[in-house]
C-alpha cells in the first residue's frame, strides 16, 4: 500500500491544515468547495412561505394546545402569603446586588 492510499483526510486533519492558511487562502478554498456542496445538498424550502405565517387556530391545532380550564393556572401559583410589593422590593435588591458584583469584576 503506498503512502497516498494510506492517507485518510479526517475533518480534524483538514481543519488543522486550513487553519495554517491565510484568511484569503481559506476563502479561496471555500469558493472552490462551495459549488460541490451546493450540488450535494440542494437548498430545501420549508413548508409554505415563512412570511405568510399561520393562523392562530392552525398553530394551536399543530401544537395540540388545549384550552385553559382554570384561569388561576396562568398566574403560575403566586404565593398568597407574599405581596407583590415584597416581590418587587426583593427583585430590585437582587438587581442592585448583581450590578455591584458586575462592577467588581
Amino acid at each position: 500500500m503506498d503512502n497516498i492510499s494510506a492517507y485518510r483526510a479526517t475533518p480534524e486533519r483538514v481543519l488543522s491544515l486550513l487553519r495554517k492558511l491565510t484568511p484569503r487562502e481559506r476563502l479561496h478554498v471555500i469558493a472552490q468547495v462551495l459549488p460541490d456542496l451546493e450540488q450535494e445538498f440542494p437548498a430545501q424550502r420549508p413548508d409554505g412561505n415563512f412570511w405568510d405565517g399561520v393562523s392562530l387556530v392552525a398553530l394551536a391545532e399543530k401544537q395540540q394546545v388545549q384550552p385553559v380550564r382554570d384561569f388561576d393556572t396562568l398566574l403560575g401559583g403566586w404565593p398568597t402569603e407574599e405581596s407583590i410589593d415584597d416581590f418587587i422590593t426583593t427583585l430590585k435588591q437582587w438587581r442592585q446586588q448583581n450590578l455591584v458584583e458586575e462592577s467588581n469584576l
